[in-house]
């Protein structure tokens, strides 16, 4: 009976010898601070910051990003609302949809 012979093995080359150069090294991206759904729905004026009681702010901020990006559309698709000044409206936005 013949027997095989293990093949040589080959020197290993060890990743910390192999150096990169500094220009191929990526740059590392701070993210931005992330804005409270609160913030983004008073940027994109869609809600009016002095109207948000604590309660409100609690249920806003537990919207999906998904859902602040839908509010965020549909009021640039309505256009700017004039908010209403005295009467029983106080100051809300007519042509947004509750």
């Amino acid at each position: 009976m013949a027997t095989k012979k293990a093949a040589p093995k080959k020197a290993a080359v060890k990743k910390s010898a192999v150096k990169k150069s500094p220009s191929k090294k990526s740059a590392v991206k701070k993210a931005a601070p992330r804005k409270s759904n609160l913030d983004r729905l008073v940027a994109a004026d869609v809600i009016s910051q002095e109207s948000v009681g604590q309660q409100d702010k609690a249920v806003i901020n537990k919207l999906s990003a998904a859902e602040v990006n839908t509010l965020i559309k549909l009021r640039k698709k309505m256009g700017a609302a004039p908010l209403m000044t005295g009467g029983s409206g106080g100051g809300s936005r007519p042509n947004f949809p509750v």
